[in-house]
């Protein structure tokens, strides 16, 4: 009797493996729809290339941030992080100048961070997001101020509130 080959034996061989229309087939990525998926909702894809080219660590928002360039005790809530704008691009109308100008120096290619002064959100009765406090810089209730990223230093375990 003639012992059995593993080809014949094993169970998880595809029965139609063998015919040739499947064979000519080609494998497509599993992930595709999911990817495509998330496109259509605007889920930002992290492998596009930044204004700055990936050279900075850039704050989260929500993130408390100190200014190298101020006061040390100045403390800023970050409400908006602009990956894909450069500061020389940036322009500040109040100052009719860009963030690299009013900056100099610092990188002009950073890309631009905007965040408030904590210190004024105290005249912010209720705010819980990120996005209440975008909302009162809308309205004029509070300022914002941009800044080059690599001007802005975190600070250890700040989460926003």
């Amino acid at each position: 009797m003639r012992k059995p080959t593993r080809k014949e034996t094993d169970r998880r061989k595809d029965a139609y493996a063998d015919d040739p229309r499947r064979q000519q087939t080609t494998r497509r990525d599993a992930s595709a729809g999911w990817r495509d998926e998330y496109a259509l909702q605007g889920v930002e894809d992290t492998h596009e290339p930044r204004a700055d080219g990936g050279r900075y660590i850039l704050p989260s928002e929500g993130s408390r941030v100190r200014d190298r360039g101020g006061d040390e005790d100045d403390e800023l809530l970050v409400v908006r992080v602009r990956e894909d704008t450069r500061a020389a691009d940036h322009r500040i109308d109040a100052l009719d100048a860009t963030v690299a100008d009013a900056n100099p120096d610092y990188d002009p290619d950073a890309p631009v961070v905007e965040a408030v002064y904590v210190d004024e959100l105290e005249d912010l009765d209720g705010w819980r997001t990120v996005e209440d406090v975008r909302d009162a810089v809308s309205f004029g209730a509070i300022n914002s101020y941009s800044f080059p990223a690599d001007r802005l230093a975190a600070i250890s375990g700040g989460d926003g509130r």
